[in-house]
């Protein structure tokens, strides 16, 4: 029930980032948020290798090839490595993935951005994003809700 709820809950964010979801003109990266709060819930890392896969294919269902797709996987699969070696509690740990993350997208596909206020903007966006679904995952974990 679990990982049904997980792939749920990270294929309709995806599906949201997919549709254009805004926030006053800034578009949060709400599949890399997801796909970062839901790598502390789940059980191995196949299951949020998973996860990854499943946003993968959302963000990019067309044919080609998109370097921000395999940039975005990279960094998936780099939370679900970096996050058993992180010395804080789950709740920083989630935080600190979602502004690295944020960051090496940046970093890798657009570095003249990183100090603009739209990087400044969508890191702030990606934050509240992260905490949210992490809450809500943290609630719904604690009262066995999933």
């Amino acid at each position: 029930m679990k990982l049904f709820s997980l792939i749920l809950l990270v294929g309709l964010l995806t599906f949201f980032q997919v549709l254009g979801f805004s926030v006053f003109g800034v578009k949060p990266n709400l599949a890399l948020a997801v796909v970062v709060a839901a790598s502390f819930f789940i059980a191995s890392f196949w299951e949020g290798f998973l996860l990854v896969v499943l946003a993968v294919l959302i963000l990019k269902f067309s044919p080609g090839f998109a370097p921000e797709i395999l940039v975005f996987a990279l960094i998936g699969v780099g939370a679900l490595i970096v996050k058993n070696y992180l010395p804080w509690r789950n709740f920083l740990n989630n935080l600190f993935l979602v502004v690295a993350g944020t960051f090496i997208f940046y970093l890798i596909l657009s570095p003249n951005l990183i100090l603009s206020a739209i990087f400044a903007k969508e890191l702030f966006l990606n934050l509240v994003a992260g905490i949210s679904i992490f809450a809500l995952l943290s609630f719904s974990w604690q009262n066995k809700l999933i």
